[in-house]
């Protein structure tokens, strides 16, 4: 629902001033006395009165100011900030992605968690499998500057010196001079043409090398900002598991995305808001950086901060 200029303005003003890190009820003598706000505490006090009616704001003690609801929250995020257009394909370096979580989670007490990248986008110049032991041979994902992936699979049964040789002339063929991720899709498209005593491990294979080259090390800043607010008698895991979570639930999405804490997977989150947006490196995704705050953080400053990243 579209709110009048008025109730507009007042709306505005009670987030700018609950979202200033502290998280008090905004009271209305507190709203008049806003740079351009020229009506009185009964104006105010009615339009507030009309914004808990529509569900966008409650007064948590009888007397007490109003505070944002979850409804509010999303009209606000809908209406006054374009989410989806900040930074739609932010690509930071590794070294960038780090120094910014530090700055961030220092500068607003925020918890930050982001995943450092995948390994997918790497381009293989050549593949090479070794005699490992006796029941594994070991991949060797090599690039240009002799960077390699290595990985460790099972022997097939039948497997021999003349086996081996031709699985490695095999994954030549299909990984070189591609980049990982393709030569995955390769792998599984090009499964018939694999050395026929190969078949029958080829998805195995094929499953092991998806789950190490999309395995991501994930950095977390700031978790103490977080449970200094939320009471339970565990530390939930922030990293790896809840970044997991964020990335199933909104996959590629571009843009500032928002999840409220009642929508994630731990009690106790109910007041926290967790924004997240994707990065990438030569347009192939990498993964998220996420900040996990109390809702009544800087949360208009820091997605200003999100704004001015490079793309």
């Amino acid at each position: 629902m579209k709110l009048s200029s008025r109730d507009q303005q007042i709306f505005t003003a009670i987030m700018s001033l609950y979202c200033d890190g502290k998280g008090c009820a905004i009271a209305s003598s507190k709203i008049v006395k806003q740079k351009g706000m020229s009506m009185c505490s009964a104006t105010v006090r009615n339009a507030m009165a009309r914004l808990e009616k529509l569900g966008y704001l409650y007064s948590p003690h009888t007397s007490a100011g109003r505070i944002p609801t979850k409804k509010g929250y999303q009209y606000w995020f809908d209406e006054f900030f374009s989410l989806k257009n900040i930074a739609p394909f932010w690509q930071p370096t590794q070294e960038a992605l780090i120094e910014l979580s530090h700055f961030i989670s220092q500068k607003y007490q925020v918890c930050i968690f982001a995943g450092l990248g995948q390994k997918i986008s790497q381009n293989v110049f050549r593949v090479e499998v070794l005699d490992f032991d006796k029941t594994h041979w070991l991949v060797l994902l090599i690039d240009r500057q002799g960077q390699s992936q290595n990985i460790k699979i099972t022997k097939p049964l039948e497997a021999n010196e003349d086996i081996r040789n031709q699985f490695n002339a095999w994954l030549n063929m299909v990984f070189g001079q591609q980049t990982l991720a393709e030569g995955l899709k390769r792998m599984q498209a090009m499964a018939n043409t694999a050395p026929m005593f190969c078949h029958g491990s080829l998805t195995q294979w094929t499953r092991a090398l998806a789950e190490k080259l999309g395995d991501e090390n994930c950095i977390v800043v700031g978790d103490s900002y977080l449970f200094n607010h939320i009471k339970l008698s565990e530390q939930p895991l922030i990293g790896a598991p809840l970044l997991n979570y964020v990335e199933d639930k909104l996959a590629l999405k571009k843009g500032i995305s928002v999840i409220y804490g009642n929508d994630l997977p731990y009690e106790g989150f109910e007041n926290l808001i967790l924004l997240s947006l994707p990065y990438f490196s030569e347009q192939y995704y990498q993964s998220r950086f996420t900040i996990l705050c109390e809702s009544s953080a800087k949360i208009e400053a820091i997605i200003n901060e999100f704004a001015t990243f490079d793309m």
